[in-house]
């Protein structure tokens, strides 16, 4: 589901694996965490640090009517939003790993590690299961003079840096992925960061900027309205849920890129309470109730989980800070 252009992703991180499995299975000062044989006993709140509407909003908020049947309890979902989601992953190392605290878990959460110096690292969380791959696509104003992705590379191309380009936070995925398309087609754009994904659709929406660079299911119900257009998906072939919306591939730009979204757990979280989160959200993915309305919503899921989502994460975090480190991105490198 993940192909990345020309960008090579090169060798693994040497030890996080090995890290992040003993953060499961160990709580601090080494002794093993225990959970209450009638866990859940009240709800479990998933924190997303970004802001409501947004595409990781919009996952957790469709899990919510289905998953207490599997598991066991409600969901409470706290956004966070504001400051490239560092302070919600900040204010998450203050809580308890006791099995009813998570937190969304995106590429995001991984590129801004490698953006800037941060209080927090990918060993601090344990992933959990992935629920979502979203390719990224462009859209524009309904009244925007570009009617192709051709036109608006063209714009950017004559006019270095004029053409404006929102994206749901500075270092997150949708801007790096919109960096990576720079590089492909040789252009530059002026990104405009904002607070999540609904607040960077809503001002395209408002005509605040020229395009938008996002994933479903962010801009699907102002495509429906027909309040945005597509310019294209980065994906290898057409949307079955939007046919209409071209490839950047049939335009002439051989380039895919998108993002996953799922959930992660404290360190020291017990191995119990995240065998039964994953084992939840697994089987509610399968739900019919939930796939309606996932497709209603435009999401698509998409399923890793145990040690292969671990290595999953692993090869993405070396992945994207092989991009940043290549570009001279932020502040670390």
């Amino acid at each position: 589901m993940r192909t990345r252009g020309k960008l090579v992703a090169v060798g693994l991180i040497a030890g996080v694996l090995a890290l992040l499995l003993a953060g499961g299975a160990f709580a601090a000062g080494g002794a093993e965490p225990e959970v209450d044989p009638e866990y859940p006993t009240r709800e479990i709140e998933i924190m997303v640090p970004w802001g409501a509407g947004g595409a990781t909003d919009m996952v957790f908020r469709t899990f919510a009517s289905v998953i207490p049947e599997y598991l066991g309890t409600s969901i409470m979902i706290d956004n966070q939003p504001g400051g490239a989601a560092v302070p919600g992953y900040t204010e998450a190392l203050t809580r308890e790993a006791d099995g009813y605290y998570f937190v969304a878990w995106a590429t995001p959460s991984l590129t801004v590690q490698h953006m800037r110096e941060v209080p927090f690292s990918v060993d601090d969380f344990i992933p959990v299961i992935n629920l979502q791959f979203a390719p990224i696509w462009f859209l524009v104003p309904a009244d925007s003079p570009y009617e192709t992705l051709t036109d608006l590379v063209e714009a950017a191309r004559e006019n270095p840096g004029q053409v404006d380009l929102g994206n749901a936070g500075d270092g997150g995925g949708t801007h790096l992925i919109a960096l990576a398309f720079e590089d492909e087609a040789g252009v530059e754009f002026n990104h405009v960061p904002h607070d999540g994904g609904g607040p960077a659709v809503a001002a395209t929406v408002g005509g605040h900027v020229d395009a938008v660079s996002v994933g479903p299911p962010e801009g699907v119900s102002q495509l429906e309205a027909g309040d945005l257009r597509a310019l294209a998906v980065f994906s290898e072939e057409r949307l079955d849920s939007h046919p209409d919306i071209p490839t950047a591939k049939e335009q002439g730009i051989d380039f895919t890129l998108g993002q996953w979204r799922g959930i992660a757990a404290r360190a020291g979280t017990p191995q119990e309470a995240i065998d039964h989160v994953h084992d939840a959200f697994k089987a509610a993915m399968e739900d019919e109730t939930f796939l309606t309305l996932a497709e209603r919503a435009g999401i698509m899921p998409y399923y890793i989980g145990g040690d292969e989502f671990i290595r999953y994460v692993e090869e993405d975090y070396e992945f994207w800070g092989n991009l940043i480190r290549d570009r001279g991105l932020g502040e670390r490198y």
